[in-house]
């Protein structure tokens, strides 16, 4: 178990934010393709009481149980007690947690860009509905990184992506719709 304190900012400018790291000693991890599966039983308890089930395949396989804290001191960071593992076999996983009567409720998708910056873990993260950069590390940490990244207080949001998906369809006019991926075209062009 760990706690996963992070902040999102909306208007991200990958670029920008890519030349500062490099300018600045950042160290590139990795940039990859990423699918994700959200389960949930039925009655989406686990949504109503604020906890995740995910599997995602990207570099590597994991299943992930996130809950908010029941007491959390933090103001202006999202935090999440996390508990993440890796499997071998993501259909596998996802048929298991079927077994146990946890089923798919969305997907979604994004092109991640991961980077070690200032003491923190930086992702630009293209999602279909957009650009956005995650932090993640102490609050501190994570303030402090994202003014040396230019980016705005006013741009930061503690939303999930699948609260700002939900926000973007509405906004836009579009129907709900809680997945948000890309058509396979799109991530050839992407990658």
């Amino acid at each position: 178990m760990a706690l996963e304190t992070e902040l999102k900012y909306l208007n991200a400018n990958h670029d920008k934010a890519r030349e500062i790291m490099q300018e600045k000693g950042g160290t590139l991890l990795t940039r990859h393709y990423e699918r994700n599966i959200v389960l949930d039983d039925s009655g989406r308890t686990l949504y109503k009481r604020s906890a995740l089930l995910r599997v995602r395949q990207a570099d590597k396989v994991t299943m992930t149980v996130k809950r908010i804290p029941a007491t959390i001191t933090s103001g202006k960071a999202k935090v999440y007690i996390e508990h993440e593992t890796e499997v071998s076999n993501f259909d596998e996983t996802v048929a298991a947690l079927q077994v146990l009567g946890y089923s798919p409720v969305f997907s979604y998708e994004k092109i991640r860009e991961e980077w070690e910056f200032e003491g923190c873990h930086v992702c630009l993260d293209l999602l279909p509905f957009g650009p956005f950069i995650e932090v993640e590390g102490s609050e501190d940490g994570i303030l402090n990184c994202a003014q040396i990244l230019n980016l705005r207080s006013e741009d930061s949001c503690k939303s999930t992506y699948h609260e700002l998906n939900r926000d973007y369809r509405r906004d836009a006019g579009l129907e709900p719709d809680e997945n948000f991926v890309f058509t396979p075209e799109e991530v050839k062009g992407l990658l």
